[in-house]
């Protein structure tokens, strides 16, 4: 099976670099880990799209999200089928309420 394009999209990639701006303040080898470590999980989306479920919240999955987890952030994608695309929409804590962070009015 050929492998799915990535796409990062601008908010995620703001939400990540926030992330290591947080963790670099305490623990600076710490912040590259984490980049590190959500970007392999990422890059796995390539080979299995659908590894991640479908969210528990009927907004978000209505709206073609699925999550996976990076201890302790969720990385919330869309799979574009037809263009063989994987959309990275937010980087989020998990502690966070991503409902209302992914809920489109």
């Amino acid at each position: 099976m050929a492998k799915y394009e990535i796409m990062v999209l601008q908010i995620a990639q703001d939400d990540m670099k926030s992330i290591v701006a947080h963790i670099h303040l305490d623990n600076p080898d710490a912040a590259v880990r984490m980049v590190a470590k959500i970007q392999d999980s990422i890059a796995r989306l390539a080979d299995h799209p659908l590894m991640g479920p479908i969210p528990h919240d009927k907004k978000i999955a209505a709206q073609g999200y699925r999550m996976i987890v990076v201890e302790p952030y969720l990385v919330f994608y869309v799979v574009v089928s037809d263009e063989r695309t994987i959309e990275i929409h937010r980087v989020i804590h998990g502690r966070r309420q991503y409902s209302a962070v992914l809920s489109t009015p």
